[in-house]
């Protein structure tokens, strides 16, 4: 008896003490698992993950009227960016803006900062708004990614709206879509730049003629005020990478020939006196060429001259004199045909070869473009991008090979602004010029090449 109870008394001990082992270890499991989720949960590594970078976006009003400036900013240390655009009522301009504000954005983040630089990546996008009296609003858009204190990245990109009516001022409407006027517009812009003092030690010369011909794409990129045009080029494009974008401002009064009515400005009287322009043809000659030459020099004029690339080539030592006199080269074909009437073959290698020759020779390309008769028409303008130079005093030299009558008739048609067609291949228009200048000066006019005549 007494065994048995001892035995039942065993077992229930039993029980407890395992219920009781049980009861423990699941206490000391829960506390691991709550230590170690609370250890989990203040890791930093893990807050970074579970925490997202925010993008902050402000809209505030601007000073022009029906334009917001929208700002957006972002806390991510490792792509941090401020950028500003400007907003209106019109889906359209606004889609446009984004879609370039997305690009850059783009870009950006997949960008890879570098390792050594003490400089973290930024991208920074800002704007300016320039204002015609047309009510057109130019917006000047200027973005720059850096990678470290030494890689970076900057454009200039130019958009435009009248807040009115949401349509945007164009290249093709400052010039009425005529591409006669945006060639000369060309030639202007192209002379500014060269002249341009604040780039005479970053200029890339060699480099101006492309982004400056005359193709709407090339004149996209601008802002319009009431008195001046002002052209933007990204940097390492006419001016040296380190300098940054290059800003060419041009007066509207030096393009009101070229210009629409609408964009052109009043000019007050000049006090300058009369112009006019001397014009030769068909040259380079040996003998006539240089006795032009030394009679321009005596009057200390200047002139254009437009050359056959075949007389160019055969006599390349008379072109390098024209040039290095100062005096304007233009293009009057290969062989002198009628460019109306070829085929298009014959009509592209008439003018590019002519322009390949002085380019080659005189390490400059011509400026201006004559077809031989004065036999033009669509076809002929389009292939070329310099501007066609006519005429409006015919002396007719080519005809009568007489000294007196070339006086005459300059007498008879010249007035102020005049383009007087010569050549110079004729021992008469060489024995003749000195009467012509010598009467023309008498008459208060300065000789000038054609492109610095105002409406040539």
């Amino acid at each position: 008896m007494k065994f048995k109870k001892r035995k039942r008394r065993s077992l229930w001990i039993d029980v407890a003490f395992s219920s009781a082992i049980m009861a423990m270890t699941a206490i000391a499991l829960l506390l691991i698992f709550n230590t170690s989720d609370r250890s989990t949960n203040a890791s930093p590594n893990k807050s970074k993950k579970e925490t997202k970078p925010e993008i902050l976006v402000d809209s505030s009003d601007s000073n022009f009227p029906g334009v917001k400036i929208v700002t957006e900013t972002t806390n991510d240390p490792n792509n941090p960016f401020a950028i500003q655009y400007p907003q209106t009522e019109f889906t359209d301009f606004n889609d446009e803006i984004l879609e370039y504000i997305d690009q850059w954005k783009t870009r950006y983040l997949k960008s890879d900062s570098d390792k050594n630089s003490t400089t973290p990546k930024e991208l920074n996008i800002s704007f300016e708004t320039v204002q015609h009296k047309s009510g057109n609003y130019s917006f000047v858009m200027l973005t720059t990614i850096s990678t470290s204190e030494s890689d970076s990245q900057t454009e200039i990109r130019t958009f435009h709206i009248k807040p009115e009516t949401g349509k945007g001022i164009k290249m093709t409407d400052l010039v009425g879509g005529d591409v006669e006027k945006l060639k000369r517009i060309a030639k202007v812009v192209r002379d500014h730049i060269y002249q341009n003092p604040e780039f005479k030690d970053i200029l890339l010369a060699e480099n101006v003629w492309t982004p400056t011909e005359p193709l709407w794409k090339n004149y996209r990129n601008f802002s319009l005020t009431d008195d001046k045009i002002i052209f933007y080029y990204d940097a390492g494009v006419v001016t040296e990478e380190s300098a940054g974008p290059a800003i060419v401002e041009v007066p509207l009064e030096k393009l009101n020939p070229f210009l629409a009515e609408e964009y052109q400005v009043e000019v007050a009287e000049k006090s300058e006196g009369k112009k006019v322009a001397l014009t030769f043809d068909d040259g380079p000659d040996p003998k006539s060429t240089v006795r032009i030459l030394e009679t321009l020099k005596k009057y200390d004029a200047k002139a254009t001259f437009f050359m056959l690339g075949s007389r160019v080539e055969y006599y390349p030592e008379i072109a390098q004199q024209v040039a290095e006199a100062g005096h304007e080269l233009g293009n009057h074909s290969w062989n002198h045909p009628s460019l109306t009437k070829v085929p298009d073959k014959k009509l592209y290698d008439e003018v590019q070869g002519t322009t390949d020759i002085i380019q080659e020779v005189i390490g400059q390309p011509a400026t201006v473009f004559r077809p031989p008769y004065g036999a033009v028409d669509d076809r002929v303008r389009a292939i070329t991008n310099l501007p066609v130079v006519m005429w409006d005093v015919d002396t007719l030299d080519w005809k009568h090979h007489n000294p007196q009558k070339l006086l005459a008739i300059v007498k008879a048609h010249t007035r102020d602004g005049s383009i007087i067609l010569m050549h110079d291949i004729h021992k008469a228009t060489a024995d003749g010029l000195e009467s012509v200048m010598a009467y023309l000066q008498s008459q208060g006019y300065s000789f000038v090449t054609v492109s610095e005549l105002e409406n040539y």
